[in-house]
């Protein structure tokens, strides 16, 4: 009797083998140095034959910042086409921004990610440009949050010293109610601070070695943190409600490294949620990012990546020479078409041709004249300013958008940073900055992710094995059943 019991067992498991093979397997989530990857291969699809991106210095230097922070090399960016290097447009466009003492920081701040020296950095000396702009009371260019907080970040970066007058200048910015920064040049009342601001006055304060104001400062983006982890530009409701961004989670995500924060501890999670598992959710299977409310763009993704590193501004960081990003978001070329012969007519035609008739012309209708379109007001989704790379506005954030090339409301400081050109380039170390090793997950190019990585489909795995333990069950007891019968009719 044991033989068919056995037979009925081997028979259940082979019925019960298709439905545990169409168990879909679970995916591996992918590394933050993966996701780095994969948005800057989302930002190297956006490059511009210019070299650019978006014709932003601030993006472009924030692309330049992340490639250098995930172990690439930024002498690689030349776009999906090979057109103009990332860092020769930088070196190009940051001569429009001699005077801006935020976009001059932030190109500094590229260079030395990318290894160069930005006193001689194709033909141009940045520091010297920055240390025009400084003022007797400590200020830099225009004094505010932005200006000085990359002025000094930018002396840090490349083993400057930071007047002290500096450091002080940006404390005194700081709001007395709240503890937050905004973008003006004068201490914001209580409210009219952002998350933005505070974070880059933190990261500048906390580079060059000056943390008494971190208590109050981390208390403030506490206090903006959002029941979804993620931080919004304002937490507040006067311009509807708050939302958390892409862009202010990156900034405060530095900020908190900056500071010495572990942005995954329980003192900066809201129950399972924190500000790098809402950054990883509001990704794009393409590898990019999009504000709240529009579609994925590059001005959104574009300070994503050093993030996502753990990498703040004026960190060190080591880029592998020559190490090119991944091509797997270019889009492929299209086929050159094979001209097709014309045959050659080899009779000659016989008989008498017919006269063809001749239409008499149609008078040709005059165009109706296009109605000129009536313009359409462009009101920004809420009341971020656009620090980057226009002008600092002096008013009350209001819904108006500024020159900004992407409908998307900006507060990162667009910054112009020279690109390499032929001049060599000197690696500087930041004395007082610490040192952020590459992730090992880096040392290979990392897969962008793809579309079916969240979800393989199917029915959910736990259904499956159910319904295949059912069907073994049943296939054992009915052929014990069976052979209980046979053994009882004998």
């Amino acid at each position: 009797m044991r033989r068919p019991v056995v037979a009925s067992a081997i028979l259940a498991a082979l019925l019960s083998l298709p439905l545990a093979l169409a168990a879909p397997v679970s995916a591996t989530p992918p590394t933050d140095p993966q996701r780095a990857t994969a948005a800057l291969q989302y930002l190297l699809a956006a490059q511009r034959t210019d070299g650019s991106i978006d014709g932003s210095l601030g993006e472009t230097a924030d692309l330049v910042i992340g490639t250098a922070a995930a172990g690439y090399d930024p002498a690689t960016l030349h776009g999906c086409t090979g057109g103009t290097g990332a860092l020769e447009y930088l070196a190009a466009a940051s001569d429009g921004a001699a005077a801006d003492a935020a976009k001059t920081g932030k190109a500094v701040l590229a260079v030395v990610a990318a290894g160069g020296d930005p006193s001689s950095f194709g033909g141009r000396n940045l520091l010297a440009r920055l240390a025009a702009l400084y003022q007797a009371g400590g200020a830099y260019g225009d004094a505010s949050t932005f200006s000085q907080s990359f002025a000094i970040l930018a002396l840090v970066a490349s083993g400057q010293g930071v007047p002290a007058l500096a450091i002080d200048d940006l404390k005194a910015l700081q709001g007395p109610a709240d503890g937050s920064w905004s973008y003006g040049t004068s201490a914001p009342a209580a409210g009219d601070g952002d998350t933005n601001s505070t974070a880059i006055a933190l990261m500048a304060l906390d580079a060059a070695g000056d943390h008494s104001v971190d208590p109050t400062g981390l208390a403030y983006l506490h206090s903006a943190q959002l029941g979804d982890g993620g931080f919004p530009y304002q937490n507040s409701s006067a311009w509807g409600p708050p939302a958390s961004d892409p862009d202010s989670d990156s900034i405060v995500l530095q900020a908190l490294v900056a500071a010495g924060e572990d942005p995954e501890a329980a003192a900066w999670s809201k129950g399972s949620s924190t500000v790098l598992t809402h950054l990883r959710a509001g990704q794009g299977a393409d590898g990019g990012y999009a504000y709240p409310g529009m579609s994925e763009n590059a001005f959104t993704t574009s300070q994503v990546p050093a993030a996502l590193m753990r990498v703040q501004y004026a960190a060190v960081v080591h880029p592998t020479a020559g190490r090119a990003l991944p091509t797997d978001a270019c889009p492929s070329p299209s086929p050159t078409p094979t001209p097709t012969a014309t045959p050659t007519p080899t009779g000659t035609p016989t008989g008498t041709p017919t006269a063809t008739p001749t239409a008499t012309p149609s008078p040709s209708p005059s165009p109706s004249p296009s109605p000129s379109p009536s313009p359409t007001p462009t009101i920004q989704p809420t009341a971020r300013p656009t620090i980057r790379p226009t002008i600092r506005p002096t008013a009350k954030p209001t819904p108006v958008p500024t020159a900004e090339p992407t409908p998307l409301p900006a507060v990162r400081v667009e910054t112009a940073s020279p690109t390499q050109g032929s001049v060599p380039l000197v690696a500087i170390a930041a004395a007082e900055t610490p040192t952020f090793e590459v992730a090992a997950a880096t040392a290979a190019a990392a897969p962008p992710l793809r579309a079916d990585d969240a979800n393989s489909g199917g029915l959910p795995a736990p259904v499956l094995y159910a319904l295949a333990a059912l069907v073994a069950f049943v296939a054992v007891a009915g052929g014990g059943w069976v052979l209980a019968t046979r053994a009882g009719r004998r």
